[in-house]
């Protein structure tokens, strides 16, 4: 019951006025956009505007939200992930997103235009990860795309930073294009639209960008895929 009370006065702290259960993923009966290793994701109303909330949950490696909301703000300023909005100790108030998952997204692609669409999304999500690169912040979760990159909006959003770090050498572009273009689920449909025979030459591009983590070695991978640098 004081565990109940306090996450109470949080919401109300944070001006939530109700939690809504919608969402593709079940917690038992209710309905809720996702669920992670340190919180659940729900949908939550406040004033007249509905927002994502991620609660924390009481067997979390962690004390507390405030580390993952002062990551998700740095990141944001320089256009990544969704919008931090505000932090309690349990609670972290987040811009919703109506997403799609990339595999959705690819399924549903067609015409002459497949191939150009497919090149904007891998230019900008491998952007997004070198901005984090160059920021120093490791997601740390981007080995499986499925459930930390997402379509929303006609864009790509990398999502989900509850495992990021600015304490590991940062690994998002390596680990991201391994992905989509190597060993992931969606990469021999990712490889087919764009083009991309020769997995070797990758791997070789990859390597010697995470020596480095410099724009050139970065410019050499963008190249590869036929993707323009600017």
């Amino acid at each position: 019951m004081k565990e109940a009370r306090s996450r109470i006065k949080q919401l109300r702290r944070l001006g939530v006025d109700e939690v809504v259960f919608e969402g593709k993923s079940k917690l038992g009966r209710l309905g809720i956009l996702g669920i992670g290793t340190v919180g659940v994701v729900v949908k939550a109303r406040k004033g007249g505007e509905m927002y994502a909330l991620k609660v924390r949950r009481t067997d979390a490696n962690r004390p507390s939200m405030e580390e993952e909301f002062k990551l998700t703000g740095l990141v944001n300023k320089m256009g990544v992930g969704p919008r931090a909005v505000a932090c309690t100790k349990d609670f972290m108030l987040m811009e919703l997103l109506e997403t799609q998952e990339l595999a959705d997204w690819l399924r549903g692609l067609g015409g002459q235009g497949k191939r150009d669409e497919v090149r904007s999304v891998v230019h900008s999500l491998l952007n997004q990860c070198r901005t984090l690169d160059i920021m120093g912040v490791d997601h740390g979760q981007l080995s499986d795309l499925r459930k930390h990159a997402v379509m929303a909006g006609g864009r790509v959003w990398i999502i989900d930073f509850e495992s990021g770090s600015r304490a590991r050498r940062p690994k998002n572009v390596t680990t991201a294009a391994q992905h989509i273009l190597i060993g992931g689920a969606l990469s021999p449909a990712l490889r087919r639209a764009l083009g991309v025979r020769d997995t070797d030459a990758i791997k070789g591009l990859l390597s010697r960008y995470k020596v480095g983590l410099d724009d050139y070695s970065y410019s050499k991978i963008l190249e590869h895929l036929k993707i323009p640098a600017g």
